[in-house]
């Protein structure tokens, strides 16, 4: 996992934000790279942060009960938003990493069968081999699913708290900010499903290839089967990696469009 830095406004929001209670403090520690906050010692090496009245006519002066609420409640939304970010990042790197093993694996299958095309016996080992490819797909499309879920279950949770902040001049910047960010990474992953899609027809026409040269005797049903079912593993395998990116597209318009 990649180490996650705060932005000068996100420093800025936490300054501003925690200096509006008196004697503030919460615990700030690092977990795989990622800093997290919270108002509870969070690690053996969580350092405190002491954040002090900065107004100094109102040293010894109680804040109003309602005043210190609606600053505790900030301060706990702020923590909650940083831990769902790096919860949907951890979610995120495991979609890329079954990603990568998913397209490890069919390709050392997809080897295994391209080294029976010119063995008679072999069709039907070449067809098993193919309905192994439609399987690995099956089970890594079922494991990203459930990624995806707790994705959409944190990014629902998180839309709800940015609508419950009430620091409104920091909201703005924020929203313009993330508003950009979001439409960059809708362009990447576009551009992403657009590779695929490239991709995708580029194998589609190596298998139809193989189909067209293989020797008159090899070409039965058996050996057609196989070459269909391979197609389709490799469809599978497209359709997931496609899925993850509009997926992602799709949950990024969606909050576009609350900003």
């Amino acid at each position: 996992m990649k180490p996650r830095f705060f932005t000068l406004f996100t420093l800025v929001f936490l300054g501003v934000t925690l200096s509006k209670a008196a004697n503030a403090a919460i615990y700030q520690c690092e977990k795989n790279g990622i800093v997290e906050f919270s108002q509870q010692p969070c690690g053996k090496d969580a350092k405190l942060i002491t954040v002090k009245e900065q107004n100094p006519t109102l040293l010894g002066s109680p804040k109003p009960v309602s005043e210190s609420s609606d600053v505790t409640a900030e301060i706990d939304n702020y923590i909650r938003l940083k831990q769902i970010d790096a919860k949907i990042a951890e979610h995120n790197n495991k979609i890329d990493s079954y990603s990568e093993r998913m397209n490890n694996e069919i390709a050392a299958l997809s080897s295994q069968a391209d080294a029976q095309l010119h063995n008679l016996v072999g069709a039907k080992k070449e067809a098993a081999i193919a309905k192994q490819m439609s399987a690995v797909s099956e089970r890594y499309n079922l494991l990203i699913n459930n990624e995806q879920r707790n994705i959409d279950r944190l990014s629902t949770e998180k839309s709800q708290l940015v609508l419950q902040s009430n620091d409104t001049e920091q909201n703005e910047i924020d929203h313009f900010i993330r508003s950009e960010q979001i439409k960059r990474e809708i362009a990447e992953h576009k551009d992403k499903i657009d590779r695929y899609h490239v991709e995708l027809n580029q194998q589609i026409k190596r298998l139809e290839q193989q189909a067209s040269t293989r020797p008159t005797n090899l070409v039965d049903a058996s050996s057609d089967q196989a070459l269909s079912d391979k197609m389709s593993a490799v469809t599978s395998k497209f359709n997931t990696l496609i899925a993850v990116e509009q997926r992602q597209i799709d949950r990024l318009n969606n909050e576009l469009t609350q900003h």
